[in-house]
């Protein structure tokens, strides 16, 4: 973090949002920000989500929310990916670069000094002479409308913006870490199911060798036996290489050579929990921190417009020097051996109008850029919310239909084999019922995965687990 600067939260909410940030730029300095916001921006968010919210959903989000999944493997690699993942490196080498950009911003607002001694020894017409001296100099420039200010308060907004980038990247990673966990789970089950599957046609092959031979049955039962148990087992190796697809997926994220992700090969989706509090509109997007970073985006480009225009007005320049010279070096400092200079100067530009009203059209365009990108993640933010609501909403609906169908596919196709053997029915209908617990148990086992990956995109649209506290942003609310 920038030296000397406080961390404090400061949150703005909603239909509030227009007037706090117009109070801001008018303490900086600018005339009004009113226009960088369109005004539908209050249409936009509505008093309650358009979407269903589930009963369910009624525990606060916060940074322990991956512990309330109760799976230490889980937990282990979003620790890891939070640790390792290259993505989140560069987000902290970024926020360490806007800090020593603060820094920077901070440090010129006051003089610069320097300190220098000189010795001479010179020798001519057999006689020598020695001088020395030492001096400190100083100089100091300094905006008369406060263009320097400026300077530092777009700086500092733009550090708090990285820091809250680097927020939203750590809950990104730790979704796509989640997501990739999830699916790497469903295709273990997929596994099992499509294992269970063939040792089913198996079964019901060697059934239709038996009745062939027994005279039972033509020889049409037995070729379409054997074609189903060879199509099962084809199944097998693609079901493989999907996991080993999420394997190198959960690799790269963790940045750990794929033999190493831990992830036992165990056939059951993740539970998700779904004790998450979905509050006003209004409330969960003020906590998404990549919307407070295109804010403060935005808040630093204000500033950069008010920095053009003020390389238009007079800057004060001040420069001095204080010293002292002597014939020896022992002398320096004594009396009548002092020397000083000041030197104050305003300059201004007077021909290079050109360039001056380029550089505040270059400002503006930057602060036009910044205003539409507030508006797409605004709007962004939205949608992911609100799909991710529509999605647990329908998960959750078909959860028990599902149940439903798998157990009495589960038991049609026990029947249909018994009823089989005993020669009641034909082989099509052992294949029906085959193929309708294979698509029931896959579809039951598919949706429980979309809820737990939903439950992940809403983590993610909420703004995750992070939770703003004195540690998270950077106060810039005191003006010079």
């Amino acid at each position: 973090m920038p030296r000397g600067i406080t961390m404090k939260t400061k949150t703005f909410s909603g239909r509030l949002l227009i007037p706090a940030l117009a109070s801001i730029a008018l303490l900086s300095g600018c005339s009004s920000v009113e226009p960088l916001l369109q005004e539908d921006h209050g249409s936009l968010i509505q008093e309650q989500w358009n979407a269903p919210v589930a009963q369910s959903l009624t525990v606060q989000t916060n940074a322990n929310w991956w512990k309330a999944w109760e799976n230490d493997e889980l937990i282990a690699l979003i620790e890891l990916a939070q640790k390792n993942n290259t993505d989140v490196r560069q987000a902290l080498a970024n926020v360490r670069s806007a800090a020593a950009q603060a820094d920077l911003a901070t440090a010129n607002l006051f003089p610069s000094l320097g300190l220098s001694g000189q010795g001479t020894h010179s020798r001519q017409n057999h006689s020598s002479s020695d001088r020395w001296s030492a001096q400190g100099d100083g100089t100091w420039s300094f905006s008369l409308i406060g263009g320097n200010l400026a300077e530092r308060r777009a700086a500092l907004y733009e550090a708090q913006s990285s820091v809250m980038t680097l927020e939203d990247v750590r809950i990104a990673i730790a979704s796509e870490v989640a997501q990739n966990y999830i699916q790497l789970k469903l295709a273990y089950v997929k596994r099992e199911i499509a294992q269970q599957t063939l040792s089913n046609y198996v079964e019901a092959s060697h059934i239709a060798g038996w009745r062939y031979e027994a005279g039972l049955v033509d020889q049409t039962d037995v070729d379409q036996s054997l074609s189903n148990v060879e199509s099962a087992r084809a199944q097998i190796p693609v079901i493989e290489a999907s996991i080993q697809r999420y394997v190198n997926a959960l690799a790269r994220l963790t940045v750990q050579n794929a033999a190493d992700v831990k992830v036992k090969a165990t056939a059951e989706v993740p539970i998700a929990p779904t004790g998450i509090s979905i509050s006003f509109p209004a409330q969960t997007l003020n906590q998404r921190p990549d919307l407070r970073a295109a804010e403060m985006q935005l808040l630093a480009a204000a500033e950069r417009v008010y920095v053009a225009n003020a390389q238009r007005f007079p800057t004060l320049r001040l420069s001095g020097n204080l010293g002292t010279q002597a014939a020896t070096l022992s002398a320096l400092g004594a009396s009548g051996t002092g020397v000083a200079a000041l030197v104050g100067a305003l300059s201004m530009p007077l021909f290079n109008w050109a360039e001056q009203v380029t550089s505040t059209e270059v400002a503006k365009a930057q602060l036009e850029k910044a205003q539409v990108a507030y508006t797409a993640t605004l709007v962004g933010a939205l949608e992911e919310t609100e799909n991710a609501l529509n999605g647990i909403a329908s998960a959750q609906t078909r959860t028990a239909s599902l149940a439903l169908a798998r157990k009495a596919a589960e038991s049609a196709a026990d029947l249909a084999l018994q009823q089989y053997r005993a020669g009641l029915v034909d082989y099509q209908n052992v294949l029906n019922t085959q193929r309708s617990l294979f698509s029931a148990r896959d579809a039951e086992q598919v949706n429980n995965a979309d809820l737990a990956t939903q439950l992940v995109v809403l983590y993610r649209a909420v703004g995750g687990g992070w939770t703003p506290d004195d540690t998270n942003q950077i106060d810039t609310s005191k003006k010079e």
